[in-house]
């Protein structure tokens, strides 16, 4: 696991789209270089959250699922703005 983590993001016990649109919201509000692990047990977050995530400027550092429960660790990437 990442040996820095910002926010843990329990999600456990949630329904989809819950999951997702949670985070969503959290990924929405971080900030550069910020790592969020998110937990989740809902049977269509893993393709809703990783979809997410290609649509996001965030990098996936890892996925694991354990005993059923998807966990995502997610860094927020750097914004680069042009001069």
């Amino acid at each position: 696991m990442h040996s820095r983590i910002d926010i843990e993001l329990d999600l456990t016990g949630l329904e989809s789209p819950l999951p997702m649109l949670k985070t969503k919201e959290l990924l929405d509000s971080l900030v550069s270089g910020q790592v969020v692990l998110v937990k989740t047990t809902a049977a269509g977050s893993e393709q809703n959250i990783r979809n997410l995530i290609n649509n996001h400027p965030v990098t996936l550092l890892a996925l694991h699922k354990q005993d059923g429960v998807f966990n995502f660790l997610i860094e927020k990437d750097a914004v680069h703005t042009s001069s």
